[in-house]
């Protein structure tokens, strides 16, 4: 690996160099998605003319996939790693490595540093996620390592799950391992979907008189855009409403889709839907509408888990936790603080080890 890192730290210079815009690697860092190698710009050599010579870049080191952005006085140059060659992250592995964590902290994945990303669902900035990204993404993986890595530190008086997703069965892997956690059977259609969203909302109604926030109720749905025109206004103005309310009384939504515009799932929830997970999109023009902001590179991700947070301003990119069977040992790991919240954004670092 080194020997292929110092070659393409020789080729970045060298094209940088027969560009007319030379500058020095001066370090670099190898994540599970891609490769960073950091520039430091000759006096004289104009950020823009760099970021101008991705394309040439991209040629020398033999990928298709480049990103470059700014860090201070450097210049990021980020080089995907191919397919096979990546790290693949397993849940299992992350949590034993995150064992220091907040009640009803969901576990992402690990972040371009090499720390585990989680998200606490408690918090203002976080409460409901919505999972984008076109087909092979990776978001139904990466929505199943959140709730079982919810589920395996929170007991089910703790936290009850709901499961809309027309393609999973009660004999699946996942379903199995949450069986415990389960308030309703899965629901596969718009029917029993509508059914589950109204005692969500009967649930939510009666919290918010009378009642304290436990069991928290995490509602995961698949294909959210699907759910919205089969279900129509029923179903759109429940998850609105849970969207709206639900934080507060102790519900929250973890919903993936392909399609994330407002026409497609309505304004208000997605309006209402602040962290955003990111996977692979097919154009600029998506990643924007899938993330609520522009500059994301959403569309120059590598699928396959390769994701992007972001809330309000900040974006991280992560390689999403591929869920695996969580040995006992992991599962009754106790729920500690100890994070350092580094962003006051819902989003934790473990300090990489």
């Amino acid at each position: 690996m080194m020997t292929r890192l110092n070659s393409d730290s020789d080729q970045i210079e060298a094209v940088l160099r027969d560009r007319k815009a030379p500058a020095t690697v001066v370090g670099g860092k190898v994540t599970p998605g891609f490769v960073e190698y950091l520039l430091r710009p000759y006096p004289g050599t104009k950020v823009n003319a760099l970021k101008a010579l991705r394309a040439d870049i991209a040629l020398a080191v033999g990928s298709e996939d480049v990103r470059i952005a700014q860090q201070g006085g450097h210049l990021a140059v980020q080089v995907s790693r191919e397919v096979e060659t990546r790290r693949r992250v397993r849940l299992s592995a992350l949590m034993e490595r995150a064992s220091k964590v907040a009640d009803y902290t969901a576990v992402l994945g690990l972040s371009e540093d090499g720390a585990p990303l989680m998200a606490r669902l408690s918090a203002p900035e976080v409460g409901h996620v919505l999972i984008a990204g076109a087909t092979g993404s990776g978001k139904t993986l990466l929505a199943q390592s959140m709730i079982l890595s919810l589920c395996a530190r929170q007991r089910p008086r703790q936290l009850g799950i709901i499961v809309i997703d027309p393609k999973l069965r009660a004999d699946n892997a996942f379903a199995r391992h949450i069986e415990e956690h389960l308030l309703l059977p899965i629901a596969h259609d718009a029917t029993s979907a509508t059914e589950a969203l109204r005692r969500v909302c009967d649930v939510m109604d009666r919290r918010i008189i009378d009642g304290p926030p436990v069991p928290r109720i995490v509602v995961m749905i698949d294909e959210l855009a699907d759910l919205c025109m089969t279900g129509g206004p029923v179903v759109v103005d429940a998850l609105t409403r849970i969207a709206q309310r639900g934080r507060e009384s102790g519900l929250h939504l973890i919903v993936c889709t392909q399609k994330p515009s407002a026409k497609a799932i309505g304004p208000l929830l997605k309006a209402n839907l602040p962290l955003r997970l990111v996977g692979k999109v097919a154009s600029l023009e998506d990643a924007r509408t899938a993330a609520g902001v522009p500059g994301t590179g959403a569309e120059r991700l590598n699928g396959r888990g390769d994701f992007v947070a972001v809330t309000g301003s900040r974006v991280i990119r992560f390689q999403a936790a591929e869920p695996d069977v969580l040995t006992p040992s992991v599962g009754r790991l106790p729920a500690q603080p100890g994070l350092t919240g580094l962003y006051g954004s819902g989003l934790e670092l473990q300090a990489a080890r």
